[in-house]
Parts: structure tokens; sequence; C-alpha cells
């Protein structure tokens, strides 16, 4: 397989948002420059001794009692002084998720072995949000573009990492027994169902297929009691001074009247609790804490002691995650896309106000997998571009499919839509012959009726000239299903047994290979892979 970047990603449509973020002053911010030797080697240097010890202790016990080859080599990497990480995360999705999930984690794979080469130990982590508890985005299983299989919510809501792996298991098999699957589709099925079968939960299930797709990363679960301790002075800060939410005026700046992406609030901790629960903590304004059960807490010095204690039972919200992630990781770098780095750059007010150190935030590559069908489909559209008749689009970033049918309806030669010549060819004759006085409204009625028998007309003679250029047409809807699948980039919604399908049972690690594997990762690109 080859893969390699075609376009910048700022041509494609993609990111503007964070552009316009950047171009408001977050350009300035110390997370959003480009990675240096210099800068990663400050990182590494900035990381307490006890820290990185106790980071290497909680990996390797996570890597469970027989680690492979490549994470024992990267904890010895880790816990050499000189080095740093660079991190990429994700929600804990049923059959580990969409296509860009792994590019994510290939592109820090190979943003670790490039820095490494170069001379600077950098290990390669994949943070599992096992604490978020919005089960509706993950418990569906995708293939060819749209849900096959669904798992029901528990009765008590759960955060993900909690849920019982069984739930994903089920959800899988019935989908296999009622559907006339592809066999690489459904051997890779099988494969994730047995991950799901011999694992207790969705996080270690997702640690497990996470680990054998993706050999050459560490995966965190940062729920570690003994990290959520090492934590404890950035809790008890929260707790008693609200830091974050005091740099509230000056972090919303950048999105002018508009509320930024994670709304502050003076607190910003969730209370976890031994059955799976996740529960927002709410300060109020006589210095109050409430759970959002309504279990009353007392005061701050009441919910400090209580973290002081259960550490494991403290958990960070949307916007404090990342701030949590610098303090327990020696972090050069996070990758991730446009939304995640916009409310991550809510934090520059509060890295200024702290003098925190932090890594680099670092938009991800995009791109799409060109199975053989859709190479075959672009290359009969350009050969009509050639002959003079058309432009496609570049096939990157959200183009619209049914825009692209109208242009190619025109470039064929069929008649537009809207138009209506005869209509208006015949309007000026009617009414110049028929305008008298109490006939207005029998004229009107009159070009009402032609106007839709030409409407009619028309429609008629473009669905000629659609059978007529089948095979074209053919092309658009085999390109608009591959690429865009229900609308949405594929990256987004196409799994890793789309691309088994199509590629065959090596397609998913060809695919990771050709990824890590070219050298372009200062800017962020659109990528083809084919």
């Amino acid at each position: 397989m080859n893969g390699a970047p075609t376009t910048p990603l700022s041509a494609c449509g993609i990111g503007e948002a964070l552009v316009a973020l950047k171009a408001r002053g977050l350009d300035r911010a110390p997370m959003t420059q480009a990675l240096t030797a210099e800068g990663m080697r400050r990182r590494a240097q900035q990381f307490s001794p006890q820290r990185r010890a106790l980071l290497v202790e909680v990996l390797r016990a996570q890597c469970g009692p027989q680690p492979h080859e490549e994470q024992l080599a990267l904890l010895e990497r880790l816990a050499q002084p000189d080095s740093v990480t660079v991190t990429a995360g994700h929600q804990l999705v049923t059959a580990v998720g969409p296509l860009y999930v792994h590019a994510k984690i290939a592109e820090t794979q190979a943003l670790a072995e490039h820095w490494t080469q170069q001379g600077i130990p950098t290990v390669p982590v994949f943070w599992m949000a096992t604490e978020d508890h919005d089960l509706e985005e993950i418990r569906r299983v995708f293939w060819r573009g749209r849900a096959v299989g669904v798992w029901a919510q528990p009765a008590k809501p759960l955060r993900s990492g909690c849920v019982p792996s069984e739930r994903a298991a089920r959800a899988i098999q019935e989908w296999r027994e009622q559907a006339a699957l592809p066999e690489p589709v459904r051997a890779a099925a099988e494969r994730s169902e047995a991950v799901y079968r011999a694992s207790e939960t969705l996080a270690d299930a997702t640690r497990e297929l996470i680990g054998l797709m993706h050999p050459g990363v560490l995966v965190l679960d940062a729920s570690d009691a003994r990290l959520k301790a090492s934590a404890a002075e950035l809790w008890e800060d929260e707790i008693r001074n609200q830091t974050l939410f005091a740099t509230r005026e000056v972090a919303s700046t950048p999105w002018g009247a508009a509320e930024p992406p994670v709304p502050f609030r003076p607190s910003a901790l969730f209370a976890l609790d031994v059955q799976g629960g996740r529960y927002r903590l709410d300060r109020r304004e006589d210095g109050t804490w409430v759970r959002s059960d309504g279990t009353p807490l007392g005061r701050d010095a009441d919910v400090a002691a209580w973290a002081r204690q259960h550490p494991e039972q403290v958990s960070p919200n949307a916007l404090l995650r990342p701030v949590y992630q610098e303090w327990i990781l020696p972090n050069a770098a996070y990758t991730g896309g446009a939304g995640e780095l916009a409310y991550a750059y809510q934090l520059a007010p509060y890295f200024a106000r702290t003098a925190m150190e932090h890594g680099v935030w670092r938009l991800r590559h995009s791109g799409a997998w060109w199975p053989a069908a859709a190479v075959k489909a672009r290359e009969g559209l350009r050969q009509l571009a050639e002959s003079g008749e058309a432009v496609p689009p570049a096939w990157c970033g959200p183009w619209n499919p049914a825009d692209f049918r109208n242009q190619l309806m025109e470039w064929l030669g069929a008649p537009d839509r809207e138009a209506r010549p005869v209509t208006e060819a015949l309007e000026s004759l009617v009414r110049q012959t028929y305008a008298q006085p109490g006939l207005e409204r029998s004229v009107d009625s009159w070009m009402q009726r032609i106007a839709r028998e030409e409407d009619r007309m028309r429609e008629r003679l473009r669905r000629e000239y659609t059978r007529r250029e089948a095979v074209q047409i053919r092309r658009l809807d085999l390109l608009s299903s591959l690429l865009l699948p229900a609308g949405i980039l594929q990256e987004r919604i196409w799994t890793h047994l789309d691309v088994v399908e199509h590629g065959g049972p090596d397609a998913v690690q060809e695919y990771l290979r050709a990824y890590r594997e070219s050298p372009h990762w200062d800017a962020p690109a659109w990528w083809e892979f084919s």
C-alpha cells in the first residue's frame, strides 16, 4: 500500500475554525508553536524523576503480565531522564472506532520515531478516555457507513471504562449472525468479539485491541489511583482557588461573543463512585459544594480533604483533563482534531498564569483510503476532465456530492434544473399580447402552468441525460459512497472492518505502515492511501 500527503489541510476546508482562533491571538501562545529539539529537551528536564518513575511503573503494570518486546523497549526508553512523550487520545469506541483514530495513533508513533532518530528519546502514548460518560457516542459498531450493531445503555449511567465488555461482544455477535459478511470482515469482527468476551470492561478490551493493532504505542488509562494521587496539588488548587475558572474572561476572548467550546464553571471536577457512576461537582456562590445527584459536600476545606483521602474518585472535566495530562506525562506534543485543539487552546491563559510546563498542541493529518474501485472511478472522471469538459473536485475535505453531480450534469450538456428558457421567451410575448385590464390574473395563471410544464419537461430531459451518461453517474455515486459514506468524511465513519473488506486481512497493518513511513510531520496535510 502507498500513502502520501497530497494537499495542505487548510486547502481542504478542514481546521478553518482553528485557523480563525490562531488569527485572533492564539498563534502567539507557546502551546501552538512547532516542536523543536530544544523545547523537547527542556520538557524532559522539567519532569521530576519521581513522576517519571511512577509513570513507568503504572504503564508497566497496564501492559499486563506478559508485555511484548516493543512495549518493553518503550518502557525502557521512557525511563531515561532525557525522554519525552507524544500523545493522542480518544473515547472507548466499540470495535476500536473510525479510521482517523488509528491514523492519529500511527501519526503519533511516526512522530516519536522521527524525533528518536534525531536524538530525542520519544515515546508514543495513547490516552484512553475511560472516564467519559457519553455512552451514546460509543455504543455502535459501524460498517459500510452505517451502524450495524448497537449495545443497550446500562440501566444506571456509567463512565465508559466501567461498562461490561460483554455488551459490545453481544452487539458484534448479533450483527455477525444476522448478516452475510465477506470473509475478511467476518474474521476481523470475530477477533474483536473474542477480545471483548475475554475482558471485563470496555477499558480492558480497548487496551487489548489498541495493543494488538498498534504494538508500537503505550496505552495509558490515567484513571489509575496512583496517578490521581500524584496530582493532589492540582486538585487542591482547583478546589480552593478555582484557578481555571479565574482565567475565563481572558480565555474566552478569541471566541468573541460566542461561548468557547467548553463552558467555564467554578468547578472543573467530577466525582467517581465504586459502582462506575460519574457526578459533576458544583461550587455554589455561597462557597458550598454539591454533587449533581444532590449530595451536599460541604465547603472548600471539606472537598479538599475528600480529594486527598480519595484521589481515585477525583475526575477532571474536558478542560482540566489536558492539564492533568501534562501533569503526569513529560509531554512534548498532543496530536488531535480541530475540536480537541480548540478547547485545549482555552488553557493558554491558565498555563501563563500558573507557569505550568506543557507540550505543544498539533492539528492531526486527515485523509482517505482509496480502494481499487475508487481509483478506477476517479480515473474515468479525470479522463472526462482532460477532454476539456469538466474539472472534478480535489477529492479532499468536505466536498459536496450533490453539487458535483449538478456540475457533472452541466458538463455533460444536461439543462439546468432551475432554468426556464421557454417560459422566459414566451412571457414577454404573452404579456405584450394580452396585457389588458382584467386579464392580469388569467395571464399570471397561464404563465405558471407553462412554467410547471417546462419544469416537468426539463426533468425528463435531465433523466435522459442521466440514462445516457450512466457510466459517469455511477462513477460519481461510487466515489460518494466510498469517500463520503452517509455524507460524512470517510475517516470519521469507516472502520478497520471496511479496510479489510476492500483490501484483505492485512490491509489495516499495511495502511498504518504506509502512514508511519512518511517524513512529513511539520504541517497538517490531506493524505491519500491506495
